[in-house]
């Protein structure tokens, strides 16, 4: 699966996720359309490959808990690589780069939010930075942790 069916994908998700945390349906259990689960865990599978990241540290992302291990973050490195959000002539991370691609007005804006509140992030490794990133990503935004459950959804069920 290429890069943009990825991007598109993640872009059609955030909006899935925003439109149910708006109607306040989002629970602890998590309902994943089918039709995202496939491109998450293809994602998933690959940046698992290519980390070496144990399934077990990852899990916790869905409580919000990101570990401070190489592997964990090479695999949100790749993560960010596989959906072409980081720039190549800084090595920035720009989630709005996913904004045209976003259904809703409601998502760009999250997208563009988390991009202003921590695209500023660079730090001489690409792991490092993507981890940053991340964290940054989880403090600016509440709902963010709902991407790690795309992630996991098929590994908890």
């Amino acid at each position: 699966m290429g890069r943009f069916m990825l991007a598109v994908s993640l872009a059609l998700l955030l909006g899935h996720i925003v439109d149910l945390s708006m109607s306040a349906q989002i629970s602890d259990n998590l309902e994943i359309p089918e039709y995202y689960k496939r491109p998450a865990k293809i994602l998933h599978n690959i940046c698992m490959a290519e980390s070496g990241a144990m399934e077990a540290k990852l899990k916790q992302c869905m409580d919000g808990v990101l570990h401070d291990e190489r592997e964990v973050k090479c695999y949100i490195h790749c993560l960010f690589d596989k959906i072409d959000v980081i720039d190549e002539a800084t090595g920035k991370i720009l989630l709005d780069r996913l904004a045209p691609l976003a259904p809703e007005n409601d998502v760009k804006e999250i997208l563009e939010h988390l991009t202003n509140e921590c695209g500023h992030i660079k730090l001489q490794d690409t792991c490092d930075t993507a981890y940053e990133v991340a964290k940054c990503y989880f403090s600016a935004h509440d709902q963010v942790v709902k991407f790690c459950h795309l992630l996991m959804a098929d590994i908890t069920n």
